[in-house]
Parts: C-alpha cells; structure tokens; sequence
C-alpha cells in the first residue's frame, strides 16, 4: 500500500470516476474553442489557433511549474505544489497547505508517497490516466471545428483578438458532449500573428439532461475560464484555470468540479524525464 498522503485523501477508485467524469465535462467544454464560426475571415482565425493548439499538443512540451490550487482534490484547502510533467502525466510535491509550509513530518510523508510512485510507475501512470484521458479528448475537439456558434469580434485584449460566441439555433448535437457544449457562451481571445489560444471563459446557459435526467443532469450557471502564458517563441502554457460545475450522475451521486488554479515559474524541462528525474526537479 502507498504511503498516506499529508491531508486524508477519498477513495482512490471513488476518485478516478469523479475524474473521469469531470475530463468529459472539461472535453465538452473546450468544444466552445473550437466550434465558432461566422464570416470565412474569423472562422480562419479559429481554424489556425485550433489547429495550431493541436500541433503543440503534438509535440507534447514539458514543463515545470509551481502550482496554487484549491479544489475537490485539495479537500478545499489551498495547495502550493512543485510539479514536473512527464510522459506519463504531472508528478506533484506538496510544498504548502493554507500558505503554512508542511511540518517535517508531512514533508516526510509526501516524501515516502513519491518514491512510492518513483518505485511504482504502474501506479502513477493509473492515476494519470484521467490526465491523459482529458489530453486525447482535448485534441480530437479540436479538430472538430463545426458551426455550433456564432462568433463576433469583440475588441481586444491585452494584444489579443477576442470574439463572442452564443449557440447556433440551427445546430443539432449529435454528442452528449456536443449538447453541453451548444449551451455554452462567452468569449475567447486568440494572439495574432501567431495563432494562439489567449483565454476562454464560458458560460452554461441552460441546464442539460442525459437520459431524460435519469443518467444525469448538469445544472445551469456553471463556469469555466482560463488564461494562457507564452513561454517562449513556440510555447503557451495555461496559467489560470477556474472551473465552477455542478451536477449529479444516475440519479445518486452529487458531482461537484470547483477549482482555482493558479501557475507560476513555468518553464520548459527535458522530455522524457524519468520518475526519478522528476521527482528530483520538483525538490527546486
């Protein structure tokens, strides 16, 4: 058994379904990126960040970043984390609990959970495995570039190109993905010439039934935004994510996905670390 961690965890298995079910919500939600479209000159636009977003997906950059989160996984606590991603997903180390650094018997404790990680990649890759699962998702929306929204130009901000996009009437979803996201509106940015991703903020305008409500329902008002860094001349990163949803799934189980995260020091590492690499880059 894996050592315990510094604030009592869930359920392992109890949090892979809630992960797995928060990916879906997230993959439905990024659809909002990549579906506007209106005249051929802003769909071009959307059509170059979507498929620029991709090829960096591609490419699968590594970083490193310190991470302020406060979440379902957190318990709610703020987390300060040095995190080092990998092939096989983010290693994390708990630096900090509420902005207090961790007593050395918690530090000791994190300690003995990473290298039980480091001595158990099989572990570690099952529990990135929602990670990776959001990362494929992700990709093949964005390659679905449709015409769920209407888009119109909306100014810009901080030398970035921003649109609004409500749902198209017209629009018929053929995915329960696909129906969250024809109830999304809000805005996204794009950094021109190069064709980035700035920022989405989204919006759920009305609440969306599966089953006829017997598999589910997600509720309406739920929000997602997030802002992107460029790092270098080739590389963005996202450095504010904020997702606010609520639902329940088959009638039982109440879900709940609330984060604040904020990322700090990114910067790029090697690809194809090892466990043991990682784990001695997130002691910076």
């Amino acid at each position: 058994m894996p050592p315990h961690l510094p604030v009592p965890q869930s359920c392992p298995a109890s949090n892979s379904r809630r992960a797995s079910v928060r990916s879906r919500w997230r993959a439905a939600l990024a659809l909002a990126l990549l579906t506007a479209t209106a005249s051929p000159q802003q769909t071009s636009v959307i059509e170059k960040m979507a498929a620029n977003e991709v090829a960096a997906r591609q490419q699968r950059s590594h970083f490193f970043y310190v991470a302020q989160e406060r979440s379902v996984r957190t318990g709610g606590h703020l987390w300060k984390e040095n995190v080092v991603e990998t092939n096989d997903g983010p290693l994390r180390r708990l630096i900090a609990i509420d902005n207090r650094p961790l007593t050395s018997a918690e530090a000791s404790a994190e300690q003995r959970r990473i290298d039980y990680l480091v001595a158990h990649p099989d572990e570690f890759r099952r529990q990135n495995q929602a990670h990776k699962d959001d990362e494929t998702r992700a990709t093949q929306l964005m390659q679905m570039l449709s015409t769920a929204y209407v888009l119109t130009p909306n100014g810009e901000v901080n030398g970035c190109t921003r649109f609004t996009f409500q749902p198209r009437p017209e629009f018929r979803p053929s995915s329960y993905q696909e129906r969250v996201a024809h109830e999304l509106a809000g805005t996204v940015s794009v950094k021109q010439p190069d064709d980035r991703l700035c920022t989405l903020e989204a919006t759920i305008l009305h609440p969306v039934d599966f089953g006829y409500g017997m598999l589910g329902h997600i509720d309406q008002g739920g929000h997602f935004s997030l802002t992107r860094k460029q790092i270098d001349p080739k590389n963005w990163k996202s450095d504010r994510i904020s997702v606010h949803i609520t639902g329940r799934i088959l009638m039982l189980k109440t879900l709940a996905q609330d984060q604040d995260t904020v990322r700090s020091d990114i910067r790029i590492v090697p690809q194809n670390l090892t466990l043991a690499q990682a784990a001695q880059l997130t002691k910076q």
